[in-house]
């Protein structure tokens, strides 16, 4: 009798357990797959599907604990119980100063700023905005940025070698560089981050070759300096300047040293913030401005409500879902993951990284589907490599 007890117990386990799951799961793929047609219905007709995505295994990619396993970076959990904000900007770069143009109708009377530091973890704090009418207009000068103290720094060896370039200028502009072996036929990705000290790394160079460069820079207003033509070696491999070293915020509070200037530009804010040190720094609005929010990358031209299911940040859907199955892979035979880009190097816009700014699985791969093998994000692997690392092959 204990045995037959046993059994029907077990049994009732087997058809009891499954089913409940499965029928709500089964419910809220539905709803996945009703808002996002356009994304599902174009990725079927790919060569190359991601197995999870053929499978309709949306909510073990993307929701919220439905995958155990974890990747540590240094991220704090408390961010989940910060308020609903839409990121506006986000600067990768370490610096004391940074500067942001952003359209009026993209934020009301609250800016948030967040400061991350070197350890992933980050503080948040709120400005208030004034209506713009209520600004000093900041008008054009119409003088082109002045670029001084261009320095070479060296060739540094990663995966490939890299020569590293900075310059100064006088007032907030872009970054670009202008370079090759005789001629001036490669450039640099545009860092579109405003900033008064530029450094780009141009990769890969080859060893023993002179390049000449010409470094660009053109501010809010569009003037724009082209500096004179100048040339560096590869002969000498290793820094022989090497950049200064940033040290970005650790725990420090975020109110010491920090201070602030807002000005219009047209129907836009410049805002200059300043910490009393190197950190690096985001810039965001209210989530609610708009009853609807766009998705983020990879997610199509579709939208989400506000109420919508808590989805994974990018760090657990880009690399701990990953490796949940990818149990193989090795950091030493393949592209790192969950690090920043080396200083000075810009990404194409189609190549996204997690929040913090670090690479991801997804930098590299394109989520659902694609038509190059493995599905990486160009139809072959040297041009996936140029995408960052301009002149290799």
């Amino acid at each position: 009798m204990k045995h037959c007890r046993k059994l029907f117990l077990f049994s009732a386990l087997i058809i009891l357990i499954p089913w409940i799951p499965a029928d709500s799961a089964t419910t809220e793929v539905e709803k996945c797959i009703s808002c996002h047609d356009k994304t599902y219905n174009k990725s079927l007709h790919n060569i190359y599907i991601h197995r999870p995505f053929l499978d309709k295994k949306c909510l073990t990619c993307h929701v919220e604990g439905n995958t155990s396993f974890s990747v540590s970076n240094g991220q704090d959990s408390s961010q989940r119980t910060r308020p609903k904000i839409t990121w506006l900007q986000k600067h990768y770069e370490p610096a004391r100063s940074h500067f942001f143009l952003v359209p009026s109708l993209k934020v009301d009377n609250t800016l948030f700023v967040q400061k991350k530091g070197n350890n992933g973890r980050s503080t948040i704090t709120s400005l208030t905005l004034p209506p713009l009418e209520q600004l000093p207009q900041l008008s054009n000068d119409n003088k082109q940025p002045e670029i001084s103290d261009i320095l070479f720094h060296g060739v540094k060896r990663g995966i490939l070698y890299s020569a590293i370039i900075s310059w100064k200028t006088d007032k907030p502009a872009d970054g670009r560089i202008h370079y090759g072996i005789g001629t001036f036929n490669h450039k640099s990705n545009l860092d579109h981050q405003l900033k008064t000290h530029h450094t780009i790394s141009i990769s890969p160079v080859t060893p023993g070759k002179t390049y000449n460069y010409t470094v660009i820079s053109q501010d809010i207003h569009g003037n724009r300096t082209i500096s004179q033509p100048l040339s560096f070696s590869t002969k000498t491999l290793g820094l022989i300047n090497p950049p200064p070293e940033d040290s970005p915020i650790g725990q420090a509070p975020f109110q010491e040293g920090l201070s602030h200037q807002l000005l219009a530009v047209g129907d836009q804010y410049f805002i200059t913030i300043t910490a009393h040190q190197s950190t690096y720094m985001h810039i965001g609005s209210h989530r609610n401005l708009s009853p609807r929010i766009s998705m983020p990358a990879n997610a199509g031209d579709q939208t989400v409500p506000a109420e919508h299911t808590p989805m994974k940040n990018t760090t657990d859907t880009n690399i701990t879902t990953c490796l949940v199955c990818h149990k193989d892979y090795q950091s030493d035979s393949s592209h790192p993951i969950n690090v920043r880009p080396k200083r000075g190097m810009t990404f194409p816009d189609d190549y996204p990284l997690n929040d913090d700014g670090r690479m991801h699985c997804m930098t590299c791969h394109d989520s659902h589907a694609s038509n190059n093998e493995a599905r990486i994000r160009r139809p072959s692997k040297q041009e996936l490599c140029t995408g960052c690392h301009k002149n290799y092959g």
